[in-house]
């Protein structure tokens, strides 16, 4: 077995565009990531198996538990430069992942792209509405976290608490350096994804003139056009999903496959109640004005 492992990791934030992110560094001639997304691996130390939100069992299927199975997710690296991995809650789970990725490598280079807090909550919500495993408003759930904390639900679910990032990022900061850790804002990767991911490139020391196809989007928090298809799209246990889905991957590719999926839902039109997004800004301020001063940007719009 080809035992190299990661020399860089994309560590969070969760639902502020990592899987797009992924998806389009996969795609350079120099750049290896694991054929899994989210093996999560790095922070399995910090849950508790199995959890107990509403889906939550099949996350849990997907997590990467032993070193064995890491190291199966490496075995395809054959000249590549650059060797990673992307798992959305290693920078939310930092006091355990830190110490592991000194382990495998204390040079590697750290990816991090924050969103607005507030966003990023109400896009973890719609997330799980989608999937049809949140039932409650999004004031209900805000309310009842720290009980679901309790109950051992799964970090996604956490909509307040994983925004914030101060302590995270500045951890990451002190363990790797600054000349080691890229901090991006979601908002610039929407608007001038070229320059990003031109950006990263150069990071990583790649070749920057290489061109990824970045038309699809990926993991986009939706509704569907149509209920019982959503059921059918979200049963991962389906038999003719199980079936289907490989051919597709193989007949029309990974990206079509995406694209035919999207098709079927429409924009989640759910937006926030001007009075919780108030709420969650007050609780926020304090986290976003030392954050803002830590990675030397205007953040005053996350405030607003």
């Amino acid at each position: 077995m080809n035992t190299k492992l990661p020399n860089f990791f994309i560590v969070g934030a969760a639902k502020s565009g990592t899987t797009s992110l992924y998806n389009y560094l996969i795609q350079h001639p120099d750049i290896y990531l694991s054929p899994l997304k989210e093996p999560k691996y790095l922070s399995s130390s910090a849950n508790k198996f199995p959890h107990k939100g509403p889906g939550d069992i099949y996350v849990d299927n997907m997590v990467i538990k032993t070193w064995d199975e890491y190291l199966q997710l490496f075995a395809g690296v054959r000249n590549e430069k650059c060797i990673g991995e992307a798992s959305a809650d290693y920078l939310y789970f930092y006091k355990c992942v830190i110490p592991l990725i000194k382990i495998i490598n204390a040079e590697a280079k750290i990816i991090i792209i924050l969103r607005n807090p507030i966003e990023r909550a109400f896009s973890a919500y719609k997330h799980l509405v989608r999937d049809g495993r949140e039932m409650l408003s999004f004031e209900k759930a805000l309310d009842i976290e720290e009980q679901r904390k309790k109950e051992n639900y799964e970090f996604i679910w956490f909509y307040k608490d994983v925004g914030f990032y101060y302590n995270q990022v500045k951890a990451y900061l002190e363990a790797f350096g600054i000349t080691r850790v890229r901090v991006y804002l979601f908002d610039d990767f929407s608007k001038k994804p070229f320059d990003i991911i031109n950006d990263i490139f150069k990071f990583l020391e790649v070749n920057k003139d290489f061109i990824p196809d970045m038309s699809p989007k990926y993991n986009v928090s939706e509704v569907p056009r149509i209920k019982f298809l959503q059921r059918f799209l979200m049963n991962y246990n389906h038999p003719i999903k199980k079936l289907s889905r490989p051919i597709l991957l193989k007949t029309i590719g990974k990206e079509n496959t995406e694209r035919l999926v999207n098709y079927f839902k429409k924009k989640n039109k759910k937006i926030i109640n001007p009075k919780t997004r108030e709420y969650l800004a007050q609780l926020y301020r304090d986290d976003i004005l030392k954050l803002q001063d830590l990675i030397k940007r205007d953040l005053s719009k996350w405030l607003k």
